[in-house]
């Protein structure tokens, strides 16, 4: 395989931050004895690690030449994975008062875009990224689709810090799900933080809009980083959102590796989220009461926009005139729903084994 191992030390990263390298050896481990990569996954993560790890080097130096930009408030969109998270997201993200970070930027955070070359540059490289990785995964454009010039989620950031589930969704590696399970992300949202400073502006005007399901067990450590940061928690029954992630990952390890087993990754899945939403329900007190808003998936879908004013309001944002038009018939005539096809039973022997492992979060929110 190629030598994972020797990439931190070529990036000189453990004079910045020597625990990487903890987590670093875990996952490459795991890589080497669960994983089962065919060919094609052995390059890519190579690729992915090697390009993470030069690229939190450049995140240090980048904004050691900074200076410190004022975060205010910003808001985490969170919930169970496959909860609608997405299309509020997207939603949210029309309001010309909030920024989010686009595939491109965090594709291609190395270096900072200084014009319109290097802003088109770094697109038709992230262009390219995505139609390899499609290609390899052809499922992905159903179950979770990407496009360069479109907002994405936090665990592509996280991941510069090697802390992120995304790393698992495509491979078996059942050491690192224990590890990130177990972990502080505090070191994850430095870097999430140094992410965000290298795009803000002088102005103070950027209210960033973030998202990511795996926020719902780093509430500590994102209010130790962001202490005004606002949340926006999207209920759906796990059910439902547990089955269509593990459908998610298995559908990536097909492509990574020449074996993928669904029940292993529904009981991986199964375990990594419950875990999460426990630490959800322990840590919820945290937050004031006027930083965060709960929402239910069946609202969203049943009325979408009101959903969106009802955020706004509860954190005294001006409603956008034109939200509803710049979001298109996409949002306007569009559910959050995904186009692959599963179902409970592909991932769970048993009827009932879901719901019975998230019965305190079935029932702190009414599902």
């Amino acid at each position: 395989m190629y030598d994972l191992k020797k990439l931190a030390l070529d990036a000189e990263l453990q004079s910045i931050d020597p625990n990487i390298r903890n987590t670093l050896d875990v996952l490459v481990r795991d890589y080497e004895d669960h994983a089962k990569l065919n060919a094609i996954g052995k390059f890519l993560v190579y690729q992915g690690l090697s390009k993470r790890l030069k690229t939190r080097l450049s995140l240090e130096k980048l904004n050691g030449a900074l200076p410190s930009f004022d975060q205010q408030g910003p808001i985490f969109v969170t919930g169970l994975p496959r909860s609608g998270t997405s299309y509020l997201f997207n939603l949210l993200h029309a309001h010309s008062n909030l920024r989010s970070p686009f595939t491109w930027e965090i594709f291609q955070a190395k270096t900072i875009a200084k014009n319109n070359l290097d802003v088109l540059i770094k697109k038709l490289k992230t262009r390219f990224e995505l139609l390899s990785i499609n290609r390899v995964v052809p499922d992905l454009t159903n179950i979770h689709p990407m496009h360069h010039d479109q907002p994405e989620e936090c665990q592509l950031i996280t991941a510069y810090d090697l802390k992120s589930i995304s790393f698992a969704y495509s491979a078996n590696l059942p050491n690192y799900i224990k590890v990130i399970s177990n972990a502080s992300f505090e070191s994850s949202f430095r870097v999430h933080q140094m992410f965000l400073n290298g795009l803000s502006s002088e102005d103070g005007s950027t209210m960033w809009l973030l998202k990511d399901p795996c926020h719902i067990e780093h509430i500590d450590e994102i209010l130790k980083v962001y202490p005004n940061a606002k949340f926006v928690f999207i209920h759906r029954h796990p059910k439902f959102s547990v089955p269509s992630i593990s459908n998610l990952a298995y559908r990536l390890r097909l492509g990574f590796s020449n074996h993928s087993d669904k029940e292993l990754v529904g009981q991986q899945m199964l375990s990594y989220w419950k875990s999460a939403s426990e630490k959800l329900l322990d840590s919820r007190g945290l937050i004031p009461e006027d930083q965060m808003i709960d929402i239910s998936f069946d609202h969203l879908v049943d009325d979408p926009f009101k959903t969106a004013h009802r955020i706004l309001d509860r954190f005294a944002i001006p409603h956008d005139d034109g939200l509803r038009k710049k979001t298109g018939s996409r949002i306007e005539n569009g559910k959050p729903k995904s186009r692959h096809v599963y179902s409970y039973g592909d991932f769970f022997k048993s009827a009932g084994e879901v719901e019975s492992k998230f019965e305190d979060y079935i029932s702190f929110f009414d599902l």
